[in-house]
Formats: C-alpha cells, sequence, structure tokens
C-alpha cells in the first residue's frame, strides 16, 4: 500500500510498506505512534537480520568465493543514476562530467529506528573512516577512489564500502557501477569503455544479482546502452529493474510513452519499472535540500496530468522504489539463502581437502624441524607401503598398482601359449627335420632324445626377450607410481621431491638390472631339459590319455596329434608326445616365475630400499632446512587457502545462526 495525502491506493503485492523513509517520518509525526512500534518492531526481526547477514558475509569477504544476492546498479552517463542512489541514502554523491563511479560502491543504508542521528562510515582497503557529517561523504568517496584507481579517470575493480545509518533512509544496500561510457575524454585511459563494461558484466551476470537499471524518460529506451547490457545477461527480465529519471524533461506530447514504459508495455521486465524525480544540477545550485527534493518530487506526480496515474499505482517517487527495493532484496535473499549454504558448505569442504595436500607450515625451531620431516617421510613410506601391499587408495577410475602389473603377467601368460601354440604347429616339420639329421643306428619306434633336446630349448629360449620386455614395462610402472607418490607427499618442498625422485631413479635402475639378470639366469637354467620323474610321468599320462579319449570320438583321427602324423611312423608319434608333456611342465615354471622375479625385486625390495633410503636422510640435520625449503608459491597458497577457509567457516556459522 502506498500513502498520498490521506489517500491509500494499491502497490506492488510484495511492497514493503514498514520501510520508513524520510519523508513518510515527517508525513507521520503526529499519528498514533504505538502501531509504529509495532511495525517497526516485525520489521527489524524480518528486514534488517536479512540484509545485515548478506552485509556481513560481504564484509568478511565472501564475495571472493561465490556470489551474493545483490543489487546492482548501472546506467549510461548523464543517466541520472547518481541523483537516485543520493534520494535513496541521503547524501551528496560524486557527480559531474564523465565517469563519477570509478570504483563499484557498495552503499548500505541502515534505518535508525529509536534514534535522532546520522552515522557513515567511508571504508576501502585497509582504511576505515567514521564520518559525522553528511557532507563530507563526497570527499571522502573521492579520496577513496584516487586511492585505489588513482588521480584522473581510471576505474579500479576494487570496493569501497559507504555505511550510512540514518532514521530517514531506507534498510537497503546497494553496489553502485560505473556509468557506460563509450568514447574516452580527456585523461581517460583509451579503452574506458572496454573497462567499464567489463567491470559492470562481472556484476550483472551473476544470477544472484538484481540488476537496476537507471534510464532517463527523454531518450528511446531501447537505445540504452543499460538496458541492453542487462538483456544480453538476463533475456527474459527474471532479474531486472527498470528507473525511469527526469520526467520533467520529457518533450511536450511524449508522455504517455513514458507511461506505457512505466507500466512495462514496451520493453517488459518481470520486476516492472519505477519512475522517480530527484534533484538536477539547478535544484543544488539553488542548494535544494534532498528532503525539499523528496516534498518537489511528491507534488510533481501529484499535479502532473499524465504521470499521476503512475503514482496512485505505486510506481513512482523515491519513497515507492525504496519500499520496492527493500522488498525486492529481501524476497531474493530469502529465495537464495539455502542455495548460498549449501554452496559455502561445499566450497568449505573443497578447500579443507585442498589445504591438506598443503600440509602444515614449516617449523622454525630445528627441534620441531625434524620432527616435522620424520613425519613427512613416515607419511610417504606408509604410502609407499600401502601401495607394495595393493592397498593403496584410488579414484573411482583408476586401478591400483597390483591390478596393473597382474594384467601384464597375465599378458605374459598369454604370450607363453601364444608362442606354444605357434610352436606346435611347426613341431611335426621340426621332428620330421631333425630325426632326418640326427637318428643314428635306432631301429624305428625307438625315440631320438637329441631331437627332443634341441627343439625345446628353442622353443623356450625364443621366450626370453619378451620376458625382458615385461621387466621394463613393469619397471616403469612402479617407478611413475613411486614418483607420483613423492609427488604429492612432497610437491611443495622441491629440494625433497627432487632427493626423492633422484632415489627412485637410482634404485629403480640398480634392481631392474638385478631382475633382468635373474630373469636371463632363469632362461639359462631353463636349457637343461629337466623335471622331476614322477611330475614328468603324470604330465607324459595326461597327454597320452587325452589323445586316446580323442582318437575314441572321431573314426577320422581328427585329435591335434593325428592331424599332424597320422602317417609318420611310431617313433616321431612319440616325440610328439613327450614335447607336449615336457612343454606343458615349462610353460608351468616360466608363467609363474618369470613374474615372481619381477615382483620380487621391481616391488618389495624396491619399496623396501626406498623407504630405507628415505630414513637415512633423518642422520644429516644439516640439510633439513634444504630439504624442507618451499616453493616460492607454497606458502603464499597456503596462507590465501587458509584464508578462504576462515572465510567460509565465519560464514558458516553466522548462517547457522540466521533465524531463517
Amino acid at each position: 500500500m502506498v500513502k498520498s495525502k490521506g489517500k491509500i491506493t494499491d502497490s506492488d503485492p510484495g511492497s514493503n510498506q514498514l520501510l520508513l523513509n524520510g519523508l513518510a517520518d515527517e508525513e507521520e509525526k503526529n499519528q498514533d505512534t504505538e502501531p509504529k512500534l509495532s511495525l517497526c518492531s516485525q520489521y527489524e526481526e524480518k528486514v534488517r537480520p536479512c540484509i545485515d547477514l548478506i552485509d556481513s558475509l560481504r564484509a568478511l569477504g565472501v564475495e571472493q568465493d561465490l556470489a551474493l544476492p545483490a543489487i546492482a546498479v548501472i546506467g549510461d552517463q548523464s543517466s541520472g543514476k547518481s541523483s537516485v542512489l543520493e534520494a535513496l541514502s541521503g547524501v551528496a554523491l560524486p557527480r559531474g562530467n564523465g565517469i563519477v563511479t570509478r570504483c563499484p560502491l557498495v552503499l548500505k543504508l541502515k534505518k535508525l529506528l529509536n534514534e535522532d542521528e546520522w552515522r557513515g562510515k567511508v571504508s576501502y582497503q585497509d582504511f576505515e573512516m567514521e564520518i559525522s557529517d553528511p557532507s563530507e561523504v563526497e570527499v571522502e568517496i573521492n579520496k577513496a577512489q584516487d586511492a585505489i584507481a588513482g588521480e584522473g579517470q581510471g576505474i579500479s575493480h576494487e570496493l569501497i564500502t559507504l555505511e550510512v545509518s540514518s532514521p530517514h533512509v531506507p534498510d537497503l544496500t546497494l553496489i553502485d557501477l560505473p556509468g557506460i561510457t563509450r568514447v574516452a575524454v580527456g585523461n581517460q585511459p583509451a579503452d574506458i569503455g572496454r573497462q567499464s563494461k567489463q567491470l559492470i558484466r562481472k556484476y550483472i551476470f551473476k544470477q544472484e544479482t538484481i540488476n537496476l537499471v537507471v534510464v532517463p524518460c527523454n531518450v528511446d529506451i531501447a537505445t540504452t546502452e543499460a538496458l541492453s547490457m542487462a538483456q544480453e545477461v538476463d533475456p527474459d527480465g527474471d532479474r531486472t529493474i527498470g528507473i525511469l529519471t527526469k520526467p520533467d524533461l520529457v518533450d511536450r506530447g511524449t508522455e504517455s510513452k513514458v507511461v506505457d514504459v512505466a507500466q512495462n508495455l514496451v520493453c517488459h521486465l518481470k520486476k516492472g519499472y519505477m519512475i522517480v524525480k530527484c534533484r538536477g544540477q539547478q535544484d543544488i545550485q539553488n542548494q535544494v535540500t534532498l528532503a525539499e527534493a523528496l516534498q518537489k518530487e511528491r507534488v510533481f506526480f501529484e499535479d502532473h496530468p499524465h504521470f499521476r496515474v503512475l503514482l496512485e499505482e505505486g510506481r513512482a517517487t523515491v519513497p515507492c522504489l525504496a519500499d520496492k527495493l527493500t522488498s525486492e532484496l529481501i524476497s531474493h535473499i530469502c529465495k537464495t539463502l539455502p542455495l548460498l549454504e549449501n554452496q559455502i558448505k561445499e566450497n568449505h569442504e573443497k578447500i579443507t581437502e585442498e589445504l591438506q595436500k598443503y600440509g602444515s607450515d614449516v617449523p622454525e625451531d630445528e627441534h620441531e624441524k625434524m620432527f616435522f620431516l620424520i613425519d613427512k617421510i613416515n607419511a610417504f613410506n606408509h604410502d609407499i607401503n600401502s601401495l607394495i601391499e595393493g592397498e593403496e587408495s584410488v579414484g573411482e577410475d583408476e586401478s591400483r598398482l597390483f591390478t596393473k602389473i597382474r594384467t601384464e603377467f597375465h599378458k605374459w601368460s598369454a604370450v607363453i601359449e601364444k608362442s606354444f601354440q605357434k610352436g606346435y604347429k611347426a613341431i611335426y616339420k621340426q621332428i620330421e627335420k631333425f630325426e632326418n639329421r640326427y637318428r643314428g643306428r635306432e631301429l624305428p619306434g625307438f625315440v631320438n632324445y637329441k631331437t627332443f633336446e634341441i627343439i625345446i630349448k628353442q622353443q623356450i629360449k625364443e621366450l626370453e626377450e619378451p620376458a625382458v620386455d615385461m621387466l621394463h614395462t613393469v619397471t616403469d610402472m612402479v617407478q611413475a607410481a613411486f614418483t607420483d607418490i613423492s609427488k604429492a607427499n612432497f610437491d611443495e618442498f622441491f629440494n625433497l621431491y627432487r632427493t626423492t625422485k633422484s632415489k627412485i631413479e637410482d634404485i629403480k635402475f640398480e634392481l631392474e638390472k638385478e631382475a633382468e639378470k635373474s630373469i636371463r639366469l632363469h632362461f639359462q637354467m631353463e636349457q637343461i631339459v629337466y623335471c622331476q620323474d614322477q611330475v614328468y610321468q603324470r604330465a607324459l599320462q595326461r597327454v597320452r590319455e587325452k589323445e586316446s579319449d580323442e582318437e575314441k570320438k572321431s573314426k577320422k583321427k581328427d585329435s591335434m596329434i593325428a592331424e599332424e602324423i597320422s602317417s609318420v611312423n611310431i617313433s616321431l608319434s612319440e616325440i610328439f608326445e613327450h614335447l607336449l608333456a615336457y612343454r606343458q611342465e615349462a610353460n608351468n615354471r616360466i608363467s609363474s616365475h618369470i613374474p615372481l622375479i619381477i615382483q620380487y625385486f621391481i616391488l618389495q625390495v624396491f619399496g623396501q630400499k626406498l623407504q630405507k633410503g628415505m630414513l637415512q636422510l633423518l642422520q644429516d640435520k644439516d640439510t633439513y632446512n634444504w630439504l624442507l625449503k618451499e616453493r616460492s608459491d607454497t606458502s603464499d597458497k597456503r596462507k590465501f587457502l587458509k584464508e578462504r577457509l576462515a572465510r567460509l567457516s565465519q560464514a558458516r556459522r553466522r548462517l547457522a545462526k540466521f533465524p531463517g
């Protein structure tokens, strides 16, 4: 509801008439105070805490981490933006030609309900200043802008906060942004237009921001840069409010067009438009006070034949604008609080996890420094041990090292089987070749052992290089895994990381040679054709039983042996059976023993030697400072994360205490 000379008319449903602005205070001085105090109490309980909460979060610097609900004020140069803010705040802000607002200005307006005094405070960077006289505000804001953006016409993204507490202001927080400029003039930077738009977009792009677009009535609304920018980031007009200024400068005969715009019939915005008449330059020269300007504004709309309807609809005057803005801000805050609380929680957890990676600060005390290094090395050794035991933690899309190594061992079994199948197909030709070459005076039916031995040795020898290749593959995998653990534990300490990486490289080189030597020794031993009698006899028996079963199943003798040597004499058939039996046993040995060699040297011994080598670093106390020298950016990053965590922790506590 809006009060206008005793007449009550409907206003915006969300409007909050509990706003007691300066003019309303003057009109209601002689009215009954009891209902007023009751309304003020409700107002104090519901409205002020919401705004105070967001202001306190902004003061903490939470806006560096995530967006907060806000109202951003934008407008083309000379749109009357400063005049609107003056009317709302009751103080004179910098005005003039060119860019007047050169830094984002957070304007915190706090209504004093039970006091009759004015208080102000300007704060920026590490500076804070109390102001006791409203006339000092403009000077202090200019000083702040010069300190931040330099003397001249440059702009900065750094915030200036102006807090005004008075019984004659609404409870409201606005962010005033630089006016939009197209051409650099005077000593302005050549790209001042790009700079100003970039700064404005930084704020109006956020979904948490209500965009307050100031447009003069005497220009075509479709051509205004400010509204165009707002439409780019908010095409449906969900979070944009239009403010029409300078209605007294409208050309005669065009008033109805202005009314159409104000009534949301031209360029539709879901939050609609308001129209105000603020002090002009002539009023300032005539020393018209802000209070007098509010009275003149009301008279202007009441007496205007075209604009009177806008006042009756609650769309006109600064007091109605203050009501609407406070109502919109409170509604917006309440709507976004659950999401904000969740975002703060998620950010808090994420930063806590990230901070853990950087660990704690290196102690100054030498004794404590030793224990710090011990803890670091113990943590590293624990991770290495978990890796060796196959118990390390991995992500959803990752595999443990042991799983990767086992995959290589499975491939090794496949290599052996493939070699066996390949050799199997060539066995008949080899038997015939070697039987013709080495058969002596033996009668048919006697197996030539020389033929058997040469074929076995040749087939097994072919597996030696693939075994060594597997060794190199697994060694590289283990080295990479150990290096990753080193990086995870010591990345912030360059010298410690480099020392550990060097140890890993040295041990890897040493043990890879030993493992290769053992593998080649194994294949040398495999050149001795040997198997325990009972083991070999069982293997031979299994081969013969299998062949017998195959022959019974098929009259065509389509078993593997029958296909190859169906027309060969019995001696060749017997050699074939012996080759199959021995090769199966040899394959079993090689399939298991080579992975055992690799696992022993490249995983077990490698890990143990590395752990011992790391503990040996503790013996030389003179190297502690060198080993624990942090990267140049590590301490800065840790400090930055701690500050963010502290901000978010305070924010969570304040949100937890908020009555909701």
